[in-house]
């Protein structure tokens, strides 16, 4: 390995100390607060799949290679680092109950991923290593930047998947934990790009488990090349900077590749990660909150709907989805929970949506299907300047004898204002998502832990609690 003290001279070193620096921007009060709260909510998102099973066999394979026990399976045991990223990052994203963040792209706004798919590993290597709370809290703000940096720098439609970009990103939360300097930090995000690149079709058509496994896989590999690196294996340093062998067709290099390591922002990405109220696809949070407010004018008169029409904003990642053929009578889970007819109607009917309106394949219910193809689709260009920053939903519902109720939800419960997240409403959905799993008490322990994580001493405190 070239000796330390050279010159900076490709993009990935560049990115690397970048992601070594110390910025007070990014350890502010506000800042912090995110972080916690992101974290108590992933948490609540992994302790209710664990209630569901759908990735009890992720799971359980996790558990059976186990490894050195380093590291906790939420409401498990230990296992080596790597398992324990594979089983915690598939129970936090499997129920799609996890944060969302949107991001402008070409003018308009497009999801800009989940990036609570990576406090899993700054969770395992912290607990590995034995890190402060403080220093999982700043691993994991410092990836959510990256992250943002890394998709500003996509174009929609791409041909990868978003998540690619957590090969990159969890070597950097992982080497910041375990302290490399810049020169192994380098290799070690180079090594993670190696692997990341993910085909779009994960998210596409006729979906499978592999949406909910795309990033905890990349993120694994990701972290492999920061152990890695840690020995002294080297990777690709050119692997941002190539036109022809790099990642040329992921990234967009007519765009400033210097914002990769650019000063802090005046608002850090993470205060812009908002939190899902409900079990589904982030751009579905408006419809269902919409449906349900129109559900509660109906007193019950489902047997009267003549038809539900659905205006949502006018982009072109909307309409992507509103054309896909494969959601509009779902025939999985993972298709049923990115549905824009299902949501809408089973809200409609049940008055919630909760993990309770995927069990037993609802989405098969000859009513349920009747009801679904009472439903359009449809957009509203207004509803962009209402609000330019959200996926804002307008549903009216249609009787047979002409009367209608109309709901419209421009900001969801758990949308991420000026100040951040509203603790109450973060609080209030660990609660209820967590209590099928753990006692009141032992929650009301999970969240003082969480929240005091900047002023303990090791991760263990708060993964102990989470064992059984």
């Amino acid at each position: 390995m070239r000796a330390m003290g050279t010159d900076l001279s490709s993009s990935i070193e560049k990115v690397a100390a970048w992601s070594l620096a110390r910025d007070p921007a990014y350890c502010s009060d506000l800042v912090l607060r995110q972080a916690k709260l992101l974290v108590l909510d992933s948490i609540g998102c992994a302790l209710a799949a664990i209630d569901a099973g759908e990735m009890s066999k992720v799971v359980n394979l996790a558990t059976e290679l186990a490894g050195p026990p380093e590291a906790t399976i939420i409401g498990g045991g230990k296992v080596s680092v790597l398992n324990a990223i594979l089983a915690n990052g598939a129970l936090v994203r499997v129920l799609d109950l996890n944060d969302i963040m949107f991001t402008p792209s070409d003018g308009h706004l497009v999801v800009g991923g989940h990036r609570s798919d990576n406090i899993p590993v700054a969770l395992a290597i912290g607990e590995r290593l034995g890190s402060t709370g403080a220093d999982v809290l700043d691993a994991i703000i410092i990836g959510y930047e990256l992250y943002g940096r890394l998709r500003a720098l996509t174009h929609y439609p791409n041909p990868f998947d978003g998540t690619s970009v957590s090969g990159l990103v969890a070597a950097a939360m992982a080497g910041r934990l375990m302290g490399l300097d810049c020169e192994r930090q380098a290799h070690a995000l180079a090594l993670g790009a190696c692997r990341s690149l993910t085909p779009r079709i994960v998210r596409k058509g006729k979906l499978s488990a592999a949406k909910s496994l795309a990033n905890t896989l990349i993120a694994q590999s990701g972290v492999q090349g920061a152990l890695l690196a840690a020995k002294g294996v080297t990777g690709p340093l050119e692997i941002l900077d190539s036109h022809d062998v790099g990642l040329q067709d992921f990234l967009d290099r007519s765009g400033p590749m210097d914002s990769l390591w650019a000063p802090a922002p005046a608002r850090p990405e993470i205060l812009d990660a908002h939190v899902k109220s409900y079990p589904c696809i982030g751009t579905a949070q408006t419809a269902v909150q919409a449906a349900l407010d129109a559900g509660r004018r109906l007193n019950g008169r489902i047997g009267e709907i003549e038809r539900i029409e659905v205006f949502m904003a006018d982009l072109p990642f909307v309409r992507d989805q509103q054309a896909d053929g494969d959601r509009r009578f779902p025939r999985s889970r993972e298709a049923a929970d990115h549905s824009f007819t299902f949501l809408p109607a089973v809200a409609l009917v049940d008055g919630e949506l909760t993990i309770r309106q995927f069990q037993n394949e609802r989405w098969n219910e000859p009513a349920l299907q009747e009801l679904m193809g009472r439903v359009s689709l449809q957009i509203a260009p207004e509803l962009n300047q209402q609000a330019p920053d959200s996926m804002p939903c307008r549903l009216r519902v249609v009787l047979r004898n002409g009367e209608d109720r109309t709901a419209e939800c421009l900001y969801p419960p758990g949308h991420s204002g000026p100040s951040g997240l509203d603790a109450s409403v973060v609080r209030s959905k660990f609660l209820n998502v967590s209590q099928p799993v753990l006692s009141f008490q032992k929650c009301e322990q999970v969240v003082g832990a969480v929240m005091g994580l900047n002023g303990t001493g090791s991760i263990e405190t708060l993964m102990g609690l989470l064992r059984p």
